[in-house]
C-alpha cells in the first residue's frame, strides 16, 4: 500500500515539475521581448497601414527578411550605432544574399532592396518609427515603393533605447520586374539621431539638420512644439533638409562663468589650514609649531643640572669606597 502511495506522490511531483517548469521557460523567453517598444509585427503592420493609405497592396512577410532585419537590429543595439553595415562591414545586398534571399534586379547596382533604421527611447512605439520615416522622401520610398513586394522587421532594446529596422525587397520569383536595376538611392535611408545643441553667446539654440531628421524628431528631442520651430524659422510646411540651420530657442539664460580659481587653489591660498585639513600635510610650516629660544635654554639647563647631580653621586660613592678601603 505504501508503495502505491509513494508511486502516486512521485507522479504528482513529476507533473508539478513539468507544469511549473514549462511555465518558467515560457516566462524567460517572454522576458527577452521588448516590454515598452513595439514588436517586429507591429512595425510591419504600421508600414502596411501606410501603404494602404497610398492605395498600395501590403507587403508580404518574408521569413528571410525578418531574420536579416532582426540581425541588424541586434547589431545596432549591441554596438549602439546607427549604420547599414553589419558585422565585419557587410552591406545590405550582401547580407540578403548571404541569408539566401533570391534578390531580384541588377546585383551590381544593389538589386531591388531598401532598408530603414532608426532608434529612440525604449518607450518609442513602432508607429513613431514609421512616422519618422514618413518625414522624408528617402525613407518614405522604402515603405511605399511599387518596386518592392516583401518586408522583414526587427526590434531590439539595449541601454534604455530601442532600435527599429525594416528590410524591404523584391525576390526574383515575384513576377515581372520593373525597369531598372535598383530602387535604392545612392544615400541609404538612415536617420542620424538628434544631438542637442548648446546656446550660443547670444542665448540662441541653433540646430543643424542631419540626414533623415524630421521636425517631429527634432521637436521631441528639444522638448518644444513643431509649430514653435516653424514660427521661429518662417516655415510654411514640414520640409527640412540636411544642412538647414534651425532656430530652436531664443533668449536662453546662459550659466554664469565660474571663478578662475579652482577649489584646490582656494584652499592653498589660506594663511593656515584648519584643524581637520590634512591635504597639505606637515610639509608646510605654520606659526607656533617651532619651540621658542627660552624653552630651548630651559631644556639645556635641565640637562646640565642632571649631569652635575650624576657626577656628584658618582664622586661621593667613589670617596666613600676609598675611605673604607684604607681603614682595612
Amino acid at each position: 500500500m505504501w508503495r502505491r502511495a509513494l508511486f502516486s506522490s512521485d507522479v504528482v511531483l513529476i507533473l508539478v515539475t513539468v507544469i511549473f517548469g514549462s511555465g518558467s521557460t515560457v516566462h524567460a523567453e517572454t522576458a527577452k521581448l521588448p516590454s515598452a517598444a513595439g514588436s517586429p509585427y507591429d512595425l510591419v503592420n504600421a508600414v502596411n497601414a501606410l501603404r494602404a493609405s497610398f492605395g498600395l497592396s501590403p507587403y508580404s512577410i518574408s521569413p528571410t527578411l525578418m531574420s536579416t532585419a532582426q540581425a541588424q537590429a541586434d547589431f545596432l543595439a549591441a554596438t549602439g550605432s546607427m549604420t547599414h553595415l553589419g558585422p565585419g562591414g557587410i552591406g545590405l545586398t550582401d547580407r540578403l544574399l548571404a541569408a539566401g534571399y533570391p534578390l531580384a534586379g541588377d546585383l551590381s547596382l544593389g538589386g531591388f532592396r531598401a532598408e530603414n533604421i532608426t532608434g529612440g527611447t525604449e518607450s518609442m512605439p513602432a508607429e513613431a518609427a514609421v512616422d519618422q520615416w514618413t518625414g522624408d522622401t528617402i525613407h518614405l520610398d522604402t515603405m511605399v515603393s511599387p518596386a518592392l513586394t516583401e518586408i522583414g522587421a526587427g526590434v531590439a532594446v539595449s541601454g534604455g533605447r530601442v532600435y527599429y529596422v525594416i528590410d524591404c525587397a523584391r525576390p526574383t520569383t515575384s513576377g515581372d520586374l520593373p525597369p531598372g536595376g535598383s530602387p535604392v538611392p545612392d544615400i541609404l535611408a538612415v536617420i542620424i539621431p538628434v544631438s542637442v545643441s548648446t546656446p550660443n553667446s547670444a542665448g540662441n539654440v541653433v540646430h543643424e539638420v542631419k540626414m533623415g531628421q524630421t521636425l517631429w524628431q527634432i521637436a521631441i528631442t528639444y522638448e518644444v512644439k513643431i509649430d514653435d520651430i516653424k514660427r521661429l524659422n518662417n516655415l510654411y510646411d514640414n520640409n527640412i533638409y540636411p544642412g538647414n540651420q534651425l532656430l530652436i530657442k531664443q533668449d536662453v539664460i546662459l550659466p554664469e562663468a565660474s571663478s578662475s580659481k579652482s577649489p584646490t587653489q582656494a584652499i592653498m591660498s589660506t594663511s593656515s589650514p584648519g584643524p581637520t585639513d590634512t591635504s597639505r600635510g606637515a610639509a608646510v610650516p605654520t606659526a607656533g609649531v617651532s619651540p621658542s629660544s627660552s624653552v630651548r635654554d630651559a631644556v639645556k639647563m635641565t640637562k646640565y643640572m642632571i649631569a652635575i647631580i650624576i657626577l656628584a653621586l658618582l664622586g661621593g660613592g667613589y670617596f666613600t669606597w676609598l675611605g673604607s678601603s684604607r681603614k682595612r
